[in-house]
């Protein structure tokens, strides 16, 4: 039992670290460009989040997406958030939030490493 209370407390810690970088990669990037490590680590604890089944802060999924929709001659240095492919199409992610919900496991997918 304290092995649950403890998962469910690193989770929420991640989840409460991942806002917070958020706001910084936010920060930087209306600044200049944001820290392409920074972009990756965001990325990868939104993917965390997924894989335990935790939701993912809105301001993370805002900021990853503000970043990944940002256009190449921006000064994005590694093309993108770890590697990931060209936006979906603008249907794909409607501000509705139900257009939004179907993007976001696509986007989080996208982060990923391929499996050899």
């Amino acid at each position: 039992m304290a092995d649950a209370n403890t998962s469910e407390d690193r989770l929420t810690e991640v989840s409460r670290l991942a806002g917070e970088l958020a706001d910084q990669v936010l920060l930087e990037s209306l600044i200049g460009v944001p820290s392409p490590a920074k972009v990756s680590a965001l990325g990868e604890a939104a993917i965390l989040l997924e894989d335990y089944r935790r939701p993912v802060p809105d301001l993370v999924t805002d900021v990853l997406t503000r970043v990944h929709d940002r256009p190449e001659g921006d000064g994005e240095g590694e093309g993108g958030i770890a590697g990931a492919e060209a936006a979906p199409p603008a249907g794909d992610e409607g501000e509705a939030a139900g257009g939004r919900s179907r993007f976001i496991p696509r986007f989080i997918r996208s982060l990923r490493a391929p499996r050899a």
